[in-house]
């Protein structure tokens, strides 16, 4: 998920204690780098650090997305307590979910910010913090698509982000306990997992463990992931709703490249 270059951690129980004090000598970049990312998440997570949740007169919460890759914040107001954005408020957070490494941006699906406001208004969060959102990246993805965030929200534990989206329904939800964020995207059947990997994981790696060569990656809570797509479904819930584009369609199916697998788990955990 995460576009930091760090390398995996290991842990090489078979070696001998005399050799362990060398192998630590030979790595202190990477126990470096992982610590300094491990201060980010801290900070990033510390609720001292973001504005108070604000509210307009008649109770509507003010959607506040930060971008910690440069690209600033939004502030955007539903039509309603519930939700509700217009396309000036969907461009605005579709610049700060743009990606600062291509400096491109792309149109993120509207249902997905209702989902980004239906977080904010469970915790009464001042700010939604984004780690990764748009991805101008060759290979298929529901970030490329504009339907994927990687986020997490001050002063509250990922696990309980998380835990929250899994009642919304046609999600797709992972727990990155090592990572320090929750993955959130839109699809066609919704699928849980958590992945205990350190950040910054090669893709290889990753779909290696969904093929179950790691125990780092495990699908979860499928019986709830049913009933919630039932529930969605019943309350007249979309999966998709509003990106435009000829790999995006806006008909509610799966029918671009990457989303059909998306959409069934498998290889869609991106």
């Amino acid at each position: 998920m995460m576009r930091h270059a760090l390398a995996p951690w290991f842990v090489v129980a078979s070696l001998a204690g005399a050799l362990l004090p060398a192998a630590a000598a030979a790595d202190p970049p990477r126990r470096q780098a992982a610590s300094a990312y491990r201060g980010n998440v801290d900070r990033w997570h510390n609720p001292a650090q973001v504005p108070r949740p604000r509210f307009t007169d008649d109770g509507r919460l003010v959607l506040r997305v930060f971008s910690v890759n440069g690209l600033g914040s939004a502030e955007v107001t539903p039509a309603t307590a519930e939700g509700g954005f217009d396309e000036a408020a969907c461009a605005e957070v579709s610049r700060v979910l743009g990606d600062s490494h291509a400096r491109a941006t792309g149109a993120i699906d509207r249902r997905l910010i209702e989902v980004l406001y239906a977080i904010a208004r469970r915790f009464r969060a001042g700010q939604v913090t984004v780690i990764s959102g748009y991805r101008a990246q060759r290979q298929p993805s529901n970030h490329r698509l504009g339907r994927a965030v990687d986020i997490l929200v001050p002063g509250v534990a990922d696990s309980e982000v998380a835990a929250y989206a899994r009642t919304l329904g046609f999600l797709g939800v992972g727990y990155y306990p090592l990572g320090g964020f929750t993955h959130i995207d839109v699809r066609t059947r919704s699928y849980y997992w958590v992945d205990r990997s350190s950040p910054g994981s090669p893709a290889r790696s990753r779909r290696s463990r969904r093929r179950g060569r790691s125990r780092a990656f495990a699908e979860v809570h499928g019986d709830q992931a049913r009933r919630a797509d039932e529930e969605a479904r019943a309350r007249g819930v979309f999966p998709f709703g509003g990106t435009r584009g000829a790999s995006a369609p806006s008909n509610g199916t799966a029918a671009a490249s990457g989303v059909a697998e998306a959409a069934a788990g498998g290889d869609g955990a991106d």
